[in-house]
């Protein structure tokens, strides 16, 4: 039915939708670069999540969304395991596999033509589009990056350095 080729407007939607998620891992960075390993596992109450549990979920959710609808691979995830407070992570490895998946979502992504991002599919028993699924899978990921924000703001209070202010030379678009 679509057999349209790549076109500039498929490309712009690639490249911003990975843009997103580049933008939200250099926040994620930037507040991991000012906390060790236990204040990355922190919970500010027991029934709510750490940084640590946040950086697990953000990686099952991308690889849910925005890797395996495109690689077709099968989907391991364990969503129950993100939140758990049995577990301890050093945050270089959370990093580590958070780019990891980063990496690989943006590689699926930058190639689909117009066909490709119209094509449907299910996940989480959801019936959404390809697009949709790369829409939800990098607004999911910006929105828990806040969180993750607002963590690492409530532990250091006002030793927190901020990521960029504005006044300051401009870079990329902040997200």
């Amino acid at each position: 039915m679509y057999d349209l080729p790549i076109s500039d407007v498929s490309r712009e939607y690639h490249f911003l939708a990975g843009d997103l998620l580049d933008q939200a891992m250099k926040k994620i960075c930037h507040c991991l670069d000012q906390l060790n390993d236990r204040q990355v596992w922190w919970r500010p109450a027991p029934n709510m999540n750490s940084i640590g549990n946040l950086l697990l979920h953000l990686s099952g959710n991308l690889n849910q969304w925005g890797v395996v609808p495109f690689t077709l691979e099968n989907d391991r995830r364990d969503r129950e395991v993100e939140f758990s407070s049995d577990i301890f992570i050093p945050k270089d490895e959370l990093l580590e596999q958070m780019q990891n998946v980063v990496e690989r979502a943006k590689d699926q992504w930058q190639h689909l033509e117009e066909s490709q991002l119209l094509r449907r599919l299910e996940i989480q028993g959801f019936d959404v589009s390809h697009m949709h699924a790369i829409l939800h899978a990098s607004s999911h990921f910006v929105g828990h990056t806040h969180q993750v924000i607002l963590l690492t703001r409530l532990q250091l209070g006002t030793q927190y350095q901020f990521h960029w202010s504005p006044g300051e030379p401009r870079g990329e678009v902040p997200i």
